[in-house]
């Protein structure tokens, strides 16, 4: 059961890293035209919107808050609060649960 807590770990922080590389490449436009369309950012981009997109889309709710002229989404990091508290409460209720704190 522990390998399941470590493995449950580890998922948390890749996803968790996998919203944060979606929330900053979506940004790339804004910041370098010519490289969010370079072919390998693209196929990142592809990637990244197939296995966080459903997630994110959960948070779309969330309001933007206009920043100047630009309008910022915050609900990448409605997300990654929701499942770092939400990932972490699941994994230590379970490492509770079989005694493996």
């Amino acid at each position: 059961m522990n390998d399941l807590i470590t493995v449950l770990r580890a998922f948390l922080q890749i996803y968790t890293i996998c919203v944060l590389a979606w929330a900053l490449i979506s940004w790339l436009p804004m910041v370098s035209p010519s490289l969010a369309y370079n072919s390998t950012v693209l196929a990142i981009r592809k990637f990244l919107d197939s296995v966080v997109e459903p997630y994110i889309r959960l948070f779309r709710f969330v309001p933007p808050v206009r920043i100047g002229m630009q309008q910022l989404d915050l609900s990448a990091l409605v997300a990654i609060i929701v499942l770092q508290f939400g990932g972490n409460l699941v994994i230590s209720l379970l490492a509770r649960a079989v005694g493996a704190e």
